[in-house]
């Protein structure tokens, strides 16, 4: 069970909603395996544009669930998005966006970049109040922390109106590893978000690092 966070900040104290944790997302996640890929043969270095000069085997989630497809984003991350979503850059810094072709208002974002200075769970207390300052009918649903893959992770839930659409759903996470944030994001129709979340929760169970 994942506790209440409080963050302190210079107006006072924020006390912020315990996040669900991720394997409590809906139904169970589908058991998954994690392989070490192949280095190079013994005796032999990689080359210097080799992926896997980087210290130790990477880690890759197997096998894929039906109906989804391996897919790759920024600084090394690695998920699994619906099959036939239409991948594109996002707009945030070494971010990437896969889109539901029947649904524009239905999407999944993944990626990483360098970390801030300031500490995870503070950067995205401050981002929440932003955020939140300029969408109407915001509603905050979770934001605190919990762990993923072993390391502390911040959970993320909300909705907020989107003027001349409809109503958005949201659910992310944040991580940190090796100096860079990770995240996992899907969006959706408040309406849609049911048949959405099993989406979110792939995401969940197939990302690494």
């Amino acid at each position: 069970m994942v506790a209440y966070a409080a963050v302190s900040a210079a107006v006072g104290t924020v006390l912020l909603v315990a996040p669900k944790e991720p394997a409590a997302l809906g139904s169970q996640p589908p058991v998954v395996t994690y392989v070490d890929s192949p280095g190079p043969p013994a005796g032999q270095a990689p080359a210097l544009s080799d992926p896997r000069r980087a210290p130790g085997p990477s880690r890759v989630a197997m096998p894929v669930p039906a109906g989804y497809q391996r897919t790759t984003g920024p600084n090394g991350l690695v998920t699994a998005i619906p099959a036939g979503w239409v991948v594109s850059k996002s707009s945030g810094p070494a971010a990437m966006q896969a889109t539901d072709p029947a649904d524009p208002n239905r999407f999944v974002r993944y990626g990483g970049a360098l970390a801030p200075a300031t500490g995870l769970l503070e950067s995205h207390v401050d981002y929440d109040r932003a955020f939140s300052a300029t969408r109407p009918g915001f509603r905050r649903l979770s934001l605190g922390t919990t762990t993923y893959h072993d390391t502390l992770a911040v959970d993320w839930e909300f909705e907020h109106e989107v003027p001349g659409s409809v109503r958005t759903h949201a659910h992310s996470m944040y991580w940190r590893v090796n100096g860079i944030e990770y995240f996992i994001y899907a969006a959706a129709p408040a309406a849609r978000w049911a048949e959405t979340a099993p989406i979110y929760d792939t995401l969940v169970s197939q990302t690494t690092p």
